[in-house]
């Protein structure tokens, strides 16, 4: 009977290979468990990649979409915040106005029109506010101020009334100086853009607009009005108590009116804001279901590469125990 065998050789070189191809199994499944991903994303696909492309594609708008909807609500909700603290402002100093006119005390007439001149102050401060180095109510103006500083402005603005002799005349011109078109305002005092904001892309469907601007009639109003207040103690004016009185009670009754268009202001800016909110959380939902197609694709299944891990392990571990017994074989051990 004729008798096969294998040489040393031949038999050191089969269990190499062997070895080779247990280890590369074993190094390919540790990846597939450790990454959740297929190694070979070819074979996977079968060497179609048109539906894997299309889904990494979307993934990166919607990543881009991120970065564009954190800023709208970064933006949003620092104008709001503004816009909320001169509705604050205002309304305020309008009700401290009309208590301080009906009072007829001079200490609280110098006290109110003293703090009208600081709400102003503030007023203009808070409009040539920034946000992420941009300018928020300078249109598309972004790289600088709305408006000009508040002493300057006032300084224009005493000299609009300079002269006036009766409180009428002063309302007049102040309204002049801040409404009329090309007036003192326009061509001294606001330095922004006339041209508002492009709306804010959110998603391929959506967009947020804001196109309020530091130019806009209800915050030229709260600006007039504050600043009319501050005149009672203008030295140029030189008015006496009832003077005084008479101009704060019309700035502060035109204050508590100019409420409601601030509301209107505020809330537009709040409908975008939801807006915002309500893209948020469609983008998210369109990542996860793009993720979920994308792990569809080339996920790898955790349970079953665990399962065929431990088993190349104990394959490899059986490989290691033949090679070592197969190293211990020499013919004197069959010798007798």
């Amino acid at each position: 009977m004729a008798i096969t065998s294998i040489g040393d050789m031949a038999s050191h070189m089969m269990n190499s290979r062997r070895t080779t191809a247990v280890k590369q199994d074993l190094n390919r499944l540790a990846y597939e468990l450790g990454s959740g991903r297929k190694a070979d994303v070819a074979a996977a696909l079968k060497g179609d990649f048109n539906m894997l492309a299309g889904v990494e594609r979307q993934l990166t708008v919607l990543n881009g979409y991120d970065i564009a909807t954190k800023d709208a609500q970064l933006f949003l909700e620092t104008a709001q915040a503004t816009l909320g603290q001169i509705h604050t402002v205002t309304g305020d100093l309008g009700r401290d106005l009309l208590s301080a006119s009906e009072s007829g005390l001079s200490a609280s007439v110098v006290s109110v029109a003293k703090s009208a001149r600081n709400d102003f102050d503030a007023i203009v401060s808070a409009l040539n506010g920034r946000v992420a180095d941009r300018s928020l109510f300078g249109g598309t103006a972004t790289d600088g101020a709305a408006l000009v500083d508040a002493s300057t402005m006032m300084t224009q603005i005493s000299a609009a009334v300079a002269g006036s002799p009766t409180i009428s005349d002063i309302v007049t011109a102040v309204d002049d100086y801040f409404m009329t078109p090309g007036g003192g305002f326009e061509t001294g005092a606001y330095i922004g853009s006339t041209n508002d904001l492009a709306p804010m892309r959110l998603n391929d469907n959506q967009s947020a607009d804001f196109n309020v601007r530091a130019d806009t009639m209800e915050l030229r109003e709260a600006m007039r009005d504050s600043a009319l207040a501050a005149l009672a103690l203008d030295p140029g004016l030189n008015l006496d108590l009832i003077e005084q009185k008479q101009l704060m009670e019309t700035a502060g009754e035109r204050l508590l009116t100019g409420q409601d268009n601030m509301t209107s202001v505020r809330a537009d800016v709040g409908f975008n804001q939801e807006r915002v909110e309500n893209v948020m959380a469609e983008n998210s939902l369109s990542r996860s279901s793009m993720l979920m197609t994308q792990s569809d694709l080339i996920g790898a299944d955790q349970t079953e590469v665990a399962g065929k891990l431990q088993a190349v392990q104990v394959q490899l571990e059986m490989v290691y125990t033949i090679t070592a017994r197969l190293s211990q074989l020499t013919l004197a051990n069959y010798v007798r």
